[in-house]
């Protein structure tokens, strides 16, 4: 009986204590002078309102009874870091941190320290954990590392970290290059190219993102670097002959799908290799899902391109075009191409102007609007796509 009355008070010193213990800490006390959360809320309390001894005292009859509440020495360094003793604030912080590895509070303060201080890999230490423990503050912390990557050294020191695959790796690298000021990703990205810690996917997406931002130059350069060049310059028109499986990467062929149109790589008795064979199912389609991107330089060129036919038809034909990023109409448009027809040139000029061209788009289209009346049927073959300057 006397058990039975003992378990009954304590259910309600614990059912009244914790329903006060953050609104009215003082009157959770009443009921259980030793209740945690209520001692933790007390002292959060009294370190708000400046009273700092009455805050120490709070935080160290949270130690007598939970020792390891790492909490209660956050409320000990955050009362030395107000009264001027940072060295004391720092090694509480610590202590602090490692008892309660997901108090925010304690990271974020020893995080901006060792910003501060310019030692970034303590900091991105606490960065890292912060994000493995609390997943949910990615969407705040990642910009902010975006906006610290700016700096050189502090992106150097990210990349060495990322290195490592963290988890949050691929978020972050996402972030770095939706932001508005290119820097943070330019600076990680080259780093942890340099390191050989970035895969092909990542590569990928980075060449995808500078040509996104105009730049075409560097995507095209960091592209180009990765190439095994054999007898010399590379072609203008990358991969022109199908000599090599269309990749989706950087500056060779791009190919998506386009619903009603199948495109394959096949040998033909009147082509040196490959060829590339699209056919069409007499469904709307804008092209054959088949471009590439390009740097010309501004001048003249001759377009050329082998090609045959059979049975293709649609309201207005296909046609290669060739259109600078961003422009509504393209540099240059070839003849209709139609009906059945055995392997024969396709030559086109083309003039790239002095201006607003960064790069350009080649592509194999169908001209008409979209509707019935793109329908597209038959089939097509395409082989030695080539470009030449012209003086």
């Amino acid at each position: 009986m006397l058990f039975a009355l003992f378990a009954a008070w304590r259910i309600l010193v614990i059912t009244q204590s914790g329903r006060w213990a953050t609104d009215d800490p003082q009157r959770a006390l009443r009921w259980d002078p030793a209740h945690a959360q209520a001692l933790l809320a007390l002292a959060e309390q009294q370190l708000a309102a400046g009273k700092l001894d009455e805050a120490r005292g709070s935080a160290r009859r949270l130690l007598a009874s939970e020792p390891l509440e790492g909490r209660a020495f956050r409320i000990l360094a955050a009362a030395e870091a107000q009264q001027g003793h940072p060295d004391r604030a720092l090694t509480l912080y610590e202590i602090a941190a490692r008892r309660s590895p997901r108090d925010l509070r304690a990271r974020a303060w020893l995080t901006e320290h060792y910003l501060v201080a310019g030692n970034y890999p303590a900091a991105l230490r606490h960065i890292d954990i912060l994000l493995r423990t609390s997943p949910g503050q990615g969407s705040t912390l990642m910009p902010v590392l975006g906006q610290l990557a700016v700096d050189p050294d502090f992106a150097a020191e990210l990349a060495r970290v990322l290195e490592r695959r963290p988890p949050w790796r691929v978020a972050l690298l996402t972030t770095l290059q939706r932001a508005k000021d290119p820097r943070g990703a330019d600076h990680v990205l080259a780093a942890l190219r340099a390191a050989g810690g970035l895969d092909e996917v990542e590569f990928d997406e980075w060449i995808a993102y500078l040509i996104r931002q105009g730049r075409w130059g560097e995507a095209y350069g960091r592209w180009a670097g990765t190439l095994e060049l054999q007898g010399g310059a590379l072609p203008l028109v990358y991969n022109g002959s199908f000599e090599q499986p269309v990749s989706n990467r950087g500056f060779d062929w791009r190919l998506t799908r386009v619903p009603g149109v199948s495109v394959d790589f096949v040998p033909d008795r009147n082509a040196r290799g490959l060829t590339a064979h699209a056919a069409f199912r007499g469904r709307p389609a804008a092209g054959i899902g088949l471009e590439q991107p390009m740097l010309l330089a501004p001048g003249r060129y001759r377009f050329s391109a082998r090609m045959r036919g059979d049975a293709l038809r649609s309201e207005r034909g296909l046609e290669w075009n060739i259109v600078c990023m961003g422009a509504r109409e393209p540099a240059a448009i070839s003849e209709s191409i139609e009906g059945t027809f055995g392997w024969r040139a396709l030559v086109m000029e083309v003039n790239i102007p002095f201006t607003a061209c960064p790069g350009q788009w080649l592509r194999l289209r169908n001209p008409a609007p979209p509707g019935s009346i793109q329908q597209v049927s038959g089939e097509v073959w395409l082989d030695e796509v080539a470009i030449q300057p012209q003086r």
